[in-house]
């Protein structure tokens, strides 16, 4: 599910699922933390995330009963904090459209090549879940606050046009334009971009959840609205939501 070539001081690691549209499930998530584990052995300086097909990545698999359990979303976020505090400066060449968990992995990221196929999206509210204060926090300061709001609380979506104008992607390009991005900064000084990777992390989306916020969380991912969401889709429909 997870493929690992090395090429000099650059490591990519793809998502290999183009059936299921790279869509995260505990397999995959086994396959990417050993990933970054031999990126980290194999000392390289940057790490190339993508895709494999049209689709960077779909989210979490809601086929799969195990991403709806809450200790899978505490290992996802577990995995963001590991990757934001790697000394690796992180790419994500986003070969397509991005959606829930796919934004976030592209988002851990330092910066973002995407296709021009690439739009993302976070339709949580559509499914009864919802997501973290990293995620929010990340997804404020890539977008600007009123975008963040409307991909949130309205489900809308953002071109790679206008993901390049927010500043979300550095660059709009193909898989080889990412890869020529990625080669073009392993030449650059170590020392001076982790410095700049620490500082640009150093900020409130790292704050632990309160209890109070870890709460709300956990009460969405356990509630009725989620469990009949889960039904809609699989009948069909449109989900009948009532708060509980």
């Amino acid at each position: 599910m997870i493929g690992y070539t090395l090429e000099d001081k650059v490591a990519i690691i793809e998502f290999q699922r183009p059936e299921a549209r790279n869509a995260l499930n505990p397999e995959l998530m086994d396959g990417l933390e050993a990933a970054f584990d031999r990126a980290e052995a194999d000392g390289v300086f940057v790490i190339v995330l993508t895709g494999q097909g049209t689709v960077f990545s779909a989210g979490a698999d809601l086929r799969s009963g195990a991403v709806l359990d809450k200790d899978f979303m505490t290992r996802v976020i577990r995995f963001y904090q590991r990757v934001e505090a790697m000394k690796q400066i992180v790419v994500a060449v986003l070969n397509g459209p991005a959606y829930g968990a796919g934004v976030q992995m592209a988002m851990v990221a330092d910066l973002r090549v995407v296709d021009p196929s690439t739009v993302i999206a976070i339709p949580a509210a559509k499914l009864g879940v919802t997501i973290d204060k990293w995620t929010l926090r990340r997804l404020e300061d890539l977008v600007g606050g009123g975008h963040a709001r409307g991909v949130l609380m309205a489900t809308e979506k953002i071109g790679a046009e206008q993901l390049a104008q927010l500043g979300f992607a550095n660059r709009v390009g193909d898989r080889e334009a990412g890869l020529e991005y990625a080669r073009h900064i392993a030449g650059l000084a170590p020392l001076s971009l982790q410095n700049y990777k620490a500082l640009f992390k150093s900020d409130v989306a790292r704050e632990p959840l309160t209890e109070a916020e870890e709460a709300r969380l956990h009460a969405v991912w356990e509630s009725e609205d989620l469990k009949e969401a889960i039904m809609a889709r699989l009948e069909k429909r449109e989900p009948r939501f009532l708060g509980r």
